[in-house]
Parts: structure tokens; sequence; C-alpha cells
């Protein structure tokens, strides 16, 4: 079983300071060529192959870029694009898994009519389709390597549910877990190698508008092990930061006493409750972590907020693009990759990158 670094080692290791993070700015762009994209889905980078890749749902495909050279690589097209109905719309969500040969990779990305498409980033092209059962998106999803199985999140279905699906040849569903109570989009979810489980956030419960809650999942036997609810805090965004620490993006705008914005709660594994909560560093959004540097990146409203892991405390707030939520960390070369929107943005629709000087 794997086992990640805690977040106070890493920052031993590495040394890193608040004060060589506070000069984060945007240090270059990757001009994305054709067609103008304005909806997108997840961005991520992929430490294994250096290649990023965005859910581009304006021109129904994949981009792939280097991160290495920060260029653009290709599009690989296939999917059905953006729809009036937004919760039919894809590609969605990403995530990048072993392949059936060692040293090798497939990017499984899902797509708005419930299906989940394997691209080859070699090929650049779809090699295999995978329908997880239901009648609209397939969004978020994280990858359990020891048990070799993804989760998948249909949230707009009724009811939501989630499935686990074997990445063996033939890819076969394994479990499907409806989540009656969830009321709003599941769109995060991550694995612990530590403790060996998906870890998946619903923003909204059905019986407490007033709660989030975070579903503990084992990958082994395909069950709902735990729902630890959370009074106060509706999660839109989880990274896992350490072995057993979650920073959860909760937004206020749902609830009795809605307003704009969030907080930062920073969820303790163990004891399955929050322990300690940062004020307007959190809301809709996307996050990531670069454990090397020992900081997480909350992106939403147009704002990249750094926080350092270790005391959950504001480094920096840069303005990036209006509109901008779709984010990724690159351990590797310690670059934030910023997706952005032809309409809003001033690069009209390409990647901002941003690092530490």
């Amino acid at each position: 079983m794997r086992h990640h670094l805690g977040a106070g080692l890493l920052l031993l290791m590495f040394g890193c300071s608040l004060g060589h993070a506070e000069d984060f700015r945007q240090t270059g762009s990757i001009a994305i060529p054709g067609p103008a994209i304005n909806s997108f889905g997840v961005l991520l980078v992929d430490a294994k192959s250096g290649l990023g890749f965005l859910a581009d749902k304006d021109n129904k495909a994949l981009v792939i870029f280097d991160a290495k050279t920060d260029s653009f690589v290709a599009r690989v097209s296939g999917f059905v694009g953006a729809m009036k109905d937004g919760n039919r719309a894809g590609p969605n969500g990403i995530v990048v898994v072993d392949g059936d040969k060692p040293g090798s990779h497939a990017v499984w990305v899902s797509d708005g009519d419930s299906t989940i498409k394997i691209v080859d980033p070699q090929s650049r092209k779809i090699v295999d389709t995978i329908s997880s059962g239901g009648k609209r998106r397939a969004n978020g999803m994280a990858y359990d390597p020891d048990h070799r199985v993804v989760l998948v999140a249909n949230s707009n279905d009724d009811p939501p549910f989630l499935s686990l699906i074997s990445i063996a040849p033939g890819h076969r569903v394994i479990a499907q877990l409806p989540i009656d109570d969830s009321a709003e989009n599941i769109e995060r979810s991550v694995h612990d190698a530590k403790t060996g489980k998906f870890y998946t956030v619903i923003p909204v419960l059905k019986s407490a508008p007033d709660e989030g809650a975070v579903l503990e999942i084992d990958g082994a036997t395909g069950k709902i092990e735990k729902m630890h609810r959370l009074p106060g805090c509706h999660p839109h965004s989880l990274s896992l930061v350490s072995d057993m620490t979650l920073f959860l993006g909760c937004s206020s705008a749902h609830g009795s006493n809605s307003r704009p914005g969030g907080d930062l709660a920073v969820f303790d594994v163990a004891s399955g409750k929050i322990t300690q909560t940062s004020s307007g560093l959190g809301g809709n959004g996307a996050s990531s972590v670069d454990l090397e540097a020992g900081l997480y990146f909350h992106s939403g409203g147009g704002d990249l907020k750094i926080i350092d892991v270790k005391s959950g405390k504001l480094v920096q707030q840069v303005r990036t693009s209006p509109g901008a939520r779709s984010i990724d960390a690159a351990s590797t070369n310690h670059k934030v990759y910023v997706a952005t929107s032809a309409s809003t943005g001033s690069c009209g629709g390409c990647i901002q990158v941003y690092s530490a000087h």
C-alpha cells in the first residue's frame, strides 16, 4: 500500500518558507488554438507523464498540453460537448490511471451521456467507452491504485449515485451506491492511500439543508462505511493535504444564512470532524495542493488563494481571471495552472500559469 508523507514532514524536507510563496504571480500562459473555450470541466496535470489535460466542452474535446514546456499538444474529440441542459454536458472529470501495460497510462474522462471515455495520450484517441448506467452526466472521479478501481459520481441523476469501476480489461462496474440524501452536485472525491478509502463530499444534505457531509467509501468492498455530517459546512472542494487531513472548501451560499463566499475547513480523517475553520478562504470553486511546497490552492470567483498546509493560514491572494475555477498544482515544477474563459478573460481562453519568484 502506498503512503503519502505528512505535510509537516514535507515542509521540513523541502524547506518551504512563507516568504518564498508570497511572490506567486502569473509567469506564463498556454494558448489553445482553434475555437475559443468558454465552458470547461476539470483541469489536471499528471506528474508521471508531465502532461496536462483540460475538459473542453465547447469543442467536445479533451485538451492535452505539456506541463514541461507549457505548450499545447493536441485536442482529442468525441465527447458530447456543451448542452442547453448543463446536467447532460461533457466532458467533465478527469483521472489518470495505470495502463494495462507496465509504465503506460490511460486518461479516464467522464462525459455528459453518463459514460467514461478512456483516452490513450500517446495515440491521442478514445480507445474505450464505459457506461455508468445513468441518464445524465458522469462527473467527478478519483482513482484507487491499490485496488485498481475508479470512483465516478453521477451527481445529477435521481437519485444521485456513485459507481466503482475496475480498470482491468472489461472495466466491470463493481458497485453502484445511491446517495439519496444528496441535494447538490457531487463534484469532488479523493483517495487516501494511508486509509485505503475514498472520500467524497456532499455539498448539501436533503435531510439537513444547513449541513454537508463527507462520505468514507471502501474501494475493496464497494461500500459506504461512514457518512461524516458537517454542520455549517457545505463542501464543494476537497484536497488531501496529509495522510489524515483533508482541506474542504465550504460554500456559504447554501442553508438558512446564505451569503457569498465561504470558508476553509480542516477535516481530521481519524475523528471524522472539522478541527479548524478559516473564514473567507473557501467557497464554490476548485482546489489543489503542492505537498512538496507545503501549499494549498483554492480558486473561485477569479481569485487564487494560497494557503500554508501546516497552519491553514492565508499566504497570498492573487487575482487571476473572472470566473476562473478549474486549477491544478504541479508538484514537479511547483506551478499552478488555471483555465480561463474566452468571454471574460484577457487571453482568449488560455491556461494561465502561476509560480513563485
